[in-house]
């Protein structure tokens, strides 16, 4: 029974992963953390099944041409540079049993301020930063990947649609290509500090993520980008919601919340191709 949670939750997951390009580890990390898990083993397992989610991910979105392979390049270069000055330091927040405040903090301001971005009227009047923000994209990538267990697409996304003024498909399929690489040297640097992997655990969320996230890479092509900023800043807002409570001592409602936002999305999804064998059946 608790191989087959693993796997139906790695694939829910992955669908996620594959249809926000946030590459998983942004739900999984703080369902571990409420589960009981040390921040550094939960961490370990959301990168171990965010790489699962990121290069499956990646290869549906170049199928799409969704890739801009040298931007990626660059962001993943910067983002090895973040993940490996960030893997210690988590360690050491772990030694004085200071990492899971850390952590819960770093999510709420973060996700916060990108679900604010993405819903506020002002984002389109903002002016390109040029190519000389995209190391610093790439290199605060790579250390709130190693920070938060996550690949840090939720970062990249935003940042490459309001900085770099990518297309939204486009700036998704870069990100998650991009994570790809971060992902892998935050894995191999935690590896290096010591950290122990729960293997067994970490390969069946992979096989989950490896039948979800193409799924989901494909219904994105079903919504506006409208429709998929607000979905965004909604699942952003409510994660960060469920973090806060988590820290409050409500671990229970904490996980409700997740479990219901992530329900809700699936259920959005089926009604989306509901409407659209309907539109055909019609024609």
């Amino acid at each position: 029974m608790e191989w087959l949670l693993f796997i139906l939750g790695g694939a829910s997951i992955g669908v996620i992963s594959g249809f926000f390009g946030i590459g998983g580890g942004i739900v999984l990390t703080p369902v571990l953390l409420i589960l009981g898990y040390e921040p550094s083993q939960a961490i370990m397992l959301s990168l171990m099944l965010t790489l699962g989610s990121t290069v499956t991910g990646s290869l549906s979105h170049f199928r799409l041409n969704n890739v801009n392979v040298k931007l990626a390049g660059v962001l993943g270069v910067f983002g090895v540079a973040g993940s490996v000055m960030t893997a210690p330091f988590v360690k050491w927040l772990d030694s004085i049993n200071g990492a899971a405040t850390v952590i819960s903090i770093a999510y709420i301001a973060i996700l916060s301020w990108f679900s604010y971005q993405f819903i506020s009227k002002r984002e389109q009047e903002s002016k390109a930063k040029g190519k000389g923000a995209v190391p610093v994209i790439g290199y605060f990538t790579g250390v709130i990947s190693s920070l938060m267990g996550v690949s840090g697409g939720f970062v990249m996304t935003p940042l490459l649609t309001k900085w770099i003024k990518l297309d939204l498909n486009k700036a998704i399929g870069t990100s998650i290509s991009a994570a790809s690489i971060i992902v892998l040297s935050g894995i191999a640097s935690y590896m290096y500090t010591g950290e122990s992997l729960d293997y067994r655990h970490g390969i069946v969320l992979i096989i989950g993520a490896l039948f979800g996230t193409p799924l989901g890479s494909v219904q994105l092509k079903r919504f506006s980008v409208i429709k998929v900023r607000k979905m965004l800043s909604f699942m952003y807002m409510t994660v960060a919601v469920s973090v806060l409570l988590k820290m409050l001592s409500l671990s229970a409602v904490s996980f409700g919340i997740i479990l219901a936002s992530v329900l809700a999305f699936f259920g959005i999804l089926i009604y989306s191709v509901q409407q659209e064998r309907s539109l055909r059946q019609m024609r």
